[in-house]
């Protein structure tokens, strides 16, 4: 009982000090909507990409690969993709595991700073070098998806995840890096730099090239299935 106690509380302190590093509870509060593009490297090709998220609420991505659009819809509880490379442009229901890896986009501060909210069980598993910086490892659990988040020591913010579930049926790990913060002049940060490995597809390094804060979004229109 001591030792998780003392767990639950190491936790506690570095989510504190990883919103803090993000602006604050207050400041993320105010963070409505984010509409962003972005230049993504798969296999020697760079594809454009568009991500609109309206926080709580629900979030779009559309990139496209030598003229083909491939979007994908997610809202609290159900999600869709139309991915014409697959031989379909018909809108295609996401399972249940896929929709619960994108909800923590769905919160400003991502998972970790609502994961009691998520019904996450969080626990504090020491610390690891991540590109030779110094890095507290968290592990968050739910039903039979887990998540590691490794938040740097001097900075406090993320640094790297690895994210296990299934994906038709088999066991998939997803590594992501994440780097070059920038803090917008509006006062929010954000990481412009990712690099994601994913087994399915390979190494995937995405690079923010636009971002715009706060501006209005039609929830209509990021439904729309085209």
């Amino acid at each position: 009982m001591i030792i998780s106690f003392s767990h639950a509380q190491t936790v506690d302190e570095i989510q504190q000090k990883y919103i803090t590093a993000l602006g604050g509870k207050s400041k993320l509060s105010t963070l409505k909507n984010i509409y962003q593009e972005a230049d993504m490297e798969v296999m020697g090709m760079v594809m454009p990409a568009k991500l609109w998220v309206v926080y709580k609420t629900a979030m779009r991505q559309e990139i496209d690969i030598q003229g083909q659009k491939i979007a994908t819809f997610v809202g609290k509880n159900s999600g869709w993709t139309i991915n014409p490379m697959m031989g379909s442009t018909e809108a295609q229901p996401l399972p249940e595991d896929a929709i619960k890896g994108y909800l923590g986009m769905l919160d400003p501060g991502g998972e970790l700073s609502s994961f009691k909210d998520y019904g996450y069980a969080a626990t504090f598993e020491g610390k690891e070098a991540v590109n030779a910086s110094d890095a507290y490892k968290i592990k968050l659990a739910k039903d039979s998806s887990e998540t590691i988040l490794y938040i740097d020591v001097k900075t406090n913010l993320l640094t790297k995840s690895i994210t296990k579930g299934n994906a038709g049926g088999q066991s998939v790990e997803i590594t992501t890096l994440f780097s070059d913060y920038k803090t917008s002049p509006e006062g929010y940060v954000f990481p412009y730099s990712l690099t994601i490995n994913n087994p399915m597809i390979g190494e995937i390094k995405s690079t923010i090239t636009k971002l715009d804060i706060n501006k209005p979004v039609d929830i209509a229109e990021l439904e729309k299935k085209n």
